[in-house]
């Protein structure tokens, strides 16, 4: 077996353990096992089922943080040419075993690294919900995501969870108008929030919506007189979500006093998590760039992403300088043909352990 190969069956064995949010047990004893193999102190779990280690004595601590859960929809792991196929192949077990193999040797004396892989990134963050009381507030934090090794990240968009209803008086089919079929109201509704709601070309600084799920109608001769949908809002920083729903209710009175009686709304948010953009600490930055430099020979690529993750909790808890940055596609996350190469897992690990050694002699000269 080559040494590339070799260098991947960490992550094989973990890709093995299918792991959708609230089943990560075993994946979480196979990260165990692979701390300990890898010299790591104080290897243990949390009560919410996360898993950590720590390395190094240093004044200034790193805090390497990943989650082990997928989404759901298994996928045979399995080797061809030269890519390796299995569900959390990018996002994000990739990152979060990488970051385990860099660390295998360090040893510094300047920088303390705290390794956390957590549980529940897919669904609720109970995870690093549970890190951020668990542990004190690092210096310096990694996010481990699938931004490819020559990107990181510096800035995520919030998101909000809208439970929308729309009514109408409805009709027979025979004769159907639009402007009382519930269902083509509530898509011209949202049409409409989308136009109010966009205020640039650059999608980051924009207000995303998505329709996540609508129901409504009665598959007879009636035109539906009610339908029900889930809107997800992403939204920027520094906007917060007073002002997201602010804006939102607005877009809404707007169409509705424009039908002029035609139908109702209301509306509740059921969840809602703020964006976060983080101060670009140039110590860690350039840590990171020299690291990207040394590894693939190409500059750092400083990126904003129009997702969320858990980089806004610990950014949001915590404000310290933080970078979301692993090996993978993320094109490829949540799908069928989620995979990453060898060739960028192994640079993933090289990358990281640059950038631990960079980081640690950086902050030697302090």
């Amino acid at each position: 077996m080559s040494q590339g190969l070799e260098a991947v069956q960490p992550l094989v064995r973990l890709l093995s353990k299918y792991s959708p949010s609230g089943e990560e047990e075993e994946a979480q004893r196979e990260v165990f096992s692979l701390l300990v193999e890898n010299g790591f102190e104080n290897v243990r779990r949390d009560p919410a089922g996360n898993v950590l280690g720590e390395k190094g004595d240093g004044h200034r601590t790193l805090l390497f943080c990943s989650h082990v859960d997928t989404v759901p929809g298994l996928i045979e792991v399995r080797l061809e040419s030269g890519r390796l196929f299995g569900r959390g192949a990018v996002d994000a077990k990739a990152s979060l075993a990488a970051m385990a193999l860099a660390a295998s040797g360090y040893s510094g004396r300047s920088l303390r690294l705290v390794y956390s892989s957590v549980v529940g990134e897919e669904s609720d963050s109970k995870g690093v919900r549970r890190l951020l009381e668990e542990i004190p507030a690092p210096d310096y934090v990694v996010i481990g995501e699938p931004t490819g090794i020559r990107a990181a990240a510096v800035a995520y968009r919030g998101s909000a969870t809208v439970s929308l209803r729309v009514s109408t008086q409805g009709g027979h089919s025979s004769s159907p108008l639009d402007d009382f079929n519930a269902i083509v109201q509530t898509m011209r509704l949202v049409e409409h929030v989308k136009t109010r709601l966009t205020f640039s070309k650059d999608l980051f600084s924009n207000i995303g919506v998505s329709i996540t799920m609508i129901k409504g109608g009665y598959g007879d001769s009636r035109i539906p007189d009610s339908s029900e949908a889930r809107l997800n809002l992403r939204y920027p920083p520094p906007m917060g979500f007073k002002e997201l729903s602010r804006i939102f209710a607005e877009a809404l009175e707007e169409y509705v006093e424009k039908a002029r009686g035609a139908l109702s709304v209301s509306y509740e948010f059921l969840d809602y998590l703020d964006g976060y953009a983080s101060a670009k600490d140039q110590v860690m930055i350039n840590a990171v760039r020299e690291a990207v430099k040394e590894t693939l020979g190409r500059e750092l690529l400083l990126v904003r992403k129009l997702g969320t993750s858990d980089f806004n909790y610990t950014g949001l808890k915590w404000g310290r300088p933080q970078i979301a940055w692993g090996p993978g596609d993320a094109s490829l996350a949540h799908s069928s043909r989620e995979s990453i190469t060898v060739e960028e897992f192994t640079q993933g690990v090289e990358a990281y352990r640059r950038f631990l050694k960079n980081l640690d002699s950086s902050l030697a000269q302090f």
